[in-house]
Formats: structure tokens, C-alpha cells, sequence
């Protein structure tokens, strides 16, 4: 597995399974936290309507900010 640091601008965001996800949020920042071993899985829907599947390592946080997502992950 390779992951690298993705800075993505989206129209939606799903979290596969949310038993592996926790949440939390700031004043202007929603973080989740990805639970399962080795990784759990993200959609991302792009604002040009295509949509991908990441996957996150445990123990990783996923940074919400407005309509960008910044996080360590790799393309499934």
C-alpha cells in the first residue's frame, strides 16, 4: 500500500462503514478518525460528479474544512 497526502474539493463525502469512524468537531472543522485495521473507506464525489473510493489507515484523521477534505490516504 501506498498512501500519500490528498487535498481534495468535494460535493460529497461518504464513510464507508461509520462503525469505523469517530467524529468530532471544531468552531470551523469536522475531524474523523479512522478506526478499523489495516485502513477504512472513503467515498469522495468531486465536484465534477466523479466518484472515488480512498482507503484511510488506522488511527488516521480525515480534516473537513468548508468543502475541502485533507487527508493521508491511497486511491482502492
Amino acid at each position: 500500500m501506498v498512501f500519500a497526502f490528498q487535498i481534495i474539493k468535494f460535493e460529497s463525502i461518504s464513510f464507508v462503514q461509520s462503525t469505523h469512524w469517530s467524529q468530532s468537531a471544531g468552531e470551523k472543522v469536522i475531524l474523523y478518525k479512522s478506526l478499523k485495521d489495516p485502513y477504512s473507506k472513503l467515498i469522495i464525489q468531486s465536484l465534477s460528479k466523479s466518484k472515488k473510493l480512498f482507503h484511510v489507515p488506522k488511527d488516521r484523521t480525515v480534516i473537513v474544512i468548508n468543502d475541502v477534505v485533507h487527508f493521508l490516504g491511497e486511491l482502492a
